[in-house]
């Protein structure tokens, strides 16, 4: 459950949102901070367009390919001991060979010359045994990479031009790994990152050797056979051709991780194109500062994924060479002057035209007479991230409207998305706001988990490994799946495995649990025409615990949703249900069924009050229990739990009973430990014992002490040493606990007359019976029920609410009023 208000919702393709965009981009123009070039990056063959970073930051952003991994022999042309030997280099894209302008090597890494099939060979040391894997070798020399830097070497195919420096061997930093391949990196600049910057540092030729739609271009030294052919298609060309050429040493195949356009579902690759680009890299040291005040959730991404993704991410391209986004507003004239506006009306005023629709082809259209000159608009449109980074403002169009409400209440108070959305949502919203207002973008921010299916893997039809959500809020509720996910790891960032039998659990350990305990304040107050008039201070133990627990519970929910950390929440709400319904309540059956006063007043109080606490854990059982308790109300409340305050709480009050909270936790823990026992040893609850023996723990006050006999149903308690041998015994964090399991006459017959109370009012129960209905019952008359109704039928038939206790063949109930 979440209010959502669908009146006010905000959608990117609005005008008035495209429009606070193309403010936006003015912003990063007029600082300097936006560039046309040519780089590389991601590129959509499909779509014909660049793709950021940012846009395979998604989890379904990547698919297992395979793909050839083939090791190609370049033929050294330098005179002296390594001419003619031929260096091998391993690469999964064959179709980027063409491309080829040089080679590297590690400087610093050792290298061998060696023979094998009556070749000579140039691979890493370290690599031999893979390379070679399968065949016989013989290392004829070591070698330094520096030693192989400045060799130059015969390309597989020549069909584009080159010039002085290319078909050489280099050393470029960081661009060589000795996890795989040969040591030997074929680089080609201009389908490739690292490969670029160094084909720059280098002064080789950034290569455009395929088309926007992925097919190779025409030769310009020879002729290019593969002219027109798909860059993928042309894989298997290429590899026959090497191998007639004896240029193609090994060819394998390999399964990899590669990124999809999610929008087309094709492979992307990295290519050179012209494209504008975003500096970030001038904005990363403000960048690095500003994310110091935001407070993460979990916190090591601070400087961690986000901080680390600031410093390595690279510039980003922000131009899209497609029609459905926001136009790049950008017109130019033929001589290349340019006009970068900021809105509509700009537009309108220096063209004279009436923007009608901001989107393709519309805005196309219009034309920018100005000194003589004709400005038509660039093509391109703006990247769907840069709309997605600018939505704190663009969603109230400012800076055009609600100026003062954004700069009132910016940056945001809080933000929540998966973990893929640290390096996307999240990095593109820091990089605008520190580029445009110099400020973080928001204050606090939850980044959370991955839900997996119920077999660790992704969650997917096909392997049937998760319950379809509408079925999943049919059956357990949204409350149930609230207190599920919050309180889960999800929210520290941890992934999960979706488990259906959690949300069984948060039914019947803390939804029915409550909802129970409120039908039973109902009942009662029903019973005794209860007013809330009559609500009075806690004056019973009981009622000054459950209070004081009630302050404590409302402070530590308080508390966790201020500093962001959910599960804390959720976990005091499941420990205060537990309290409430399976002790406060359990505890105090005989004197609410009584109407004691203070005790219907104190569940009224507790029940309303936790409702509005919990209110942002379980929405939907707190509006229920609040809309139910309200008209008990004295004055006017809100409607909705929804729209009420959140309760306050008295520290004084719960720091005066703290030592009330410890002991009663003392109790529990006690109680605990000794009807773990009873199950153990299968001695029902209804049967007496003589004792219970603690060491290891202080004694708790008589009051409480009289808590533990009644639970435990035991005649006394020990606060020993040691605990007596001969009892059945546990032990917990150095507590140790021990039951009498000895089963006297007396105590047997005292436990019959349990059972025999609890059987009647099940019948009761079946019956259909109300509270204050008076009966009449038969029961067998059997020894052992006979002595029972002779020791205690008089304290049987109050409890019962029987007039009469008549000895028969077997149990009935009938009622006589």
């Amino acid at each position: 459950g979440r209010w959502v208000d669908i009146k006010n919702a905000y959608r990117t393709t609005d005008q008035n949102y495209m429009e606070s965009v193309m403010w936006t981009f003015k912003q990063l123009y007029d600082k300097g901070l936006v560039y046309e070039g040519i780089r590389t990056s991601l590129y959509c063959t499909k779509c014909g367009t660049p793709v950021s970073n940012f846009e395979i930051a998604m989890d379904n952003s990547y698919k297992d390919v395979e793909d050839p991994a083939i090791t190609v022999k370049f033929k050294i042309r330098t005179d002296g001991e390594f001419k003619n030997a031929f260096a091998l280099a391993w690469t999964t894209t064959p179709w980027t060979i063409p491309s080829n302008r040089a080679l590297v090597v590690d400087k610093d890494a050792d290298y061998t010359l060696v023979e094998s099939d009556g070749s000579r060979y140039i691979t890493a040391e370290a690599r031999n045994d893979n390379v070679f894997s399968g065949r016989e070798f013989k290392v004829l020399k070591k070698i330094k990479g520096a030693d192989l830097v400045g060799l130059k070497y015969e390309p597989p195919f020549r069909f584009y031009s080159s010039k002085e420096g290319e078909f050489e061997i280099y050393h470029y930093e960081g661009m060589v790994s000795m996890e795989e391949g040969t040591g030997i990196v074929h680089s080609a600049p201009g389908f490739g990152e690292i490969d670029s910057e160094m084909g720059k540092h280098f002064g080789l030729t950034l290569m455009l050797t395929i088309d926007d739609e992925g097919k190779f271009l025409p030769g310009t030294e020879q002729e290019n056979p593969y002219t027109g052919v798909f860059y993928k298609d042309a894989d298997p060309l290429l590899i026959n051709d090497m191998i007639t050429a004896n240029l193609l040493f090994k060819s394998e195949k390999i399964v990899h991780r590669f990124p999809y356009h999610d929008r087309c579902d094709t492979l992307l690759i990295q290519r050179a194109q012209q494209s504008w680009f975003i500096d970030v890299n001038s904005l990363k040291p403000r960048m690095t500062e500003l994310n110091e005040r935001i407070n993460w959730i979990p916190e090591h991404l601070k400087h961690g994924r986000f901080g680390q993704n600031i410093q390595q991410q690279p510039d980003w391209c922000i131009s899209r060479n497609r029609y459905w986004a926001t136009p790049m507003p950008v017109w130019e004239s033929e001589d290349g002057d340019r006009i970068v506006v900021s809105s509509v009306k700009e537009i309108e005023e220096l063209s004279g035209q009436k923007v009608e629709d901001l989107h393709r082809p519309y805005i196309d259209k219009i034309i920018i007479k100005k000194d003589g000159k004709e400005y038509k608009r660039r093509l391109e449109v703006l990247d769907s991230w840069l709309e997605a980074g600018s939505m704190p403002w663009a969603q109230i169009h400012y800076p055009f409207e609600n100026k003062e409400k954004f700069e009132t209440n910016y940056p945001g108070d809080y933000i929540v998305e998966y973990i893929a959305q640290v390096r996307a949502w999240f990095n593109v919203m820091h990089i605008l706001s520190t580029a445009v207002f110099d400020s973080n973008s928001f204050k606090n921010v939850i980044s959370t988990g991955v839900m997996a299916g119920s077999d660790g893997r992704k969650m997917s039809k096909t392997f049937n490994n998760y319950t379809d959500p509408r079925q999943v809020l049919q059956d357990y509720g949204g409350d149930a799946l609230r207190l599920y996910l919050m309180g889960s790891p999800l929210m520290i960032g941890d992934n999960a495995n979706f488990e259906e039998s959690e949300l069984r659990t948060k039914l019947r350990n803390v939804l029915n649990p409550l909802w129970n305990s409120l039908k039973y304040f109902q009942m009662y107050a029903a019973v005794f025409n209860w007013k809330n008039s009559e609500v009075t201070k806690p004056e019973h133990i009981l009622d000054t615990w459950i209070t004081a627990r009630l302050h404590e519970v409302i402070k530590t929910i308080s508390t966790g949703m201020e500093e962001y950390r959910v599960p804390v929440a959720v976990r005091a709400v499941e420990e205060f249900v537990d309290d409430l319904s399976r002790w406060y309540v359990r505890r105090s059956r005989d004197r609410i069924s009584a109407g004691d006063k203070g005790a219907l007043s104190t569940l009224y109080t507790v029940l309303f009050e936790f409702s509005r606490a919990s209110a942002p854990v379980i929405p939907f059982m707190s509006e229920n229990i609040y809309r139910i308790l309200r008209v008990f109300s004295v004055g006017d409340t809100p409607e909705s739990v929804h729209l009420e305050q959140f309760p306050g709480y008295d520290n004084d009050f719960i720091l005066s009973n703290q030592g009330l909270l410890e002991n009663m936790k003392k109790v529990r823990d006690l109680v605990s430990y000794g009807l773990s026992i009873r199950s153990e040893k299968k001695i029902s609850v209804r049967q007496p014992l003589s004792s219970v023996a603690a060491s290891g723990v202080d004694k708790v006050p008589q009051e409480l002490s009289v808590l533990i006999l009644d639970e435990l149903n035991v005649k006394e308690i020990q606060y020993v040493t040691e605990v007596p041998a001969a009892y059945a015994s546990v032990s917990f964090n150095n507590i140790n606990v021990g039951l009498d399991t000895n089963i006297t006459d007396e105590l047997k017959y005292e436990g019959l007359s349990r059972d025999f109370v609890r059987k009647i009012q099940e019948m009761r129960k079946e019956a259909g019976l109300k509270v204050g209905d008076i009966i009449e019952i038969t029961y067998p008359s059997d020894p052992d029920t006979a002595k029972v109704i002779e020791l205690y039928g008089e304290e049987i038939s109050k409890k019962i609410q029987a007039s009469n206790l008549t000895a028969g063949p077997d149990f009935t109930v009938r009622k006589v009023n």
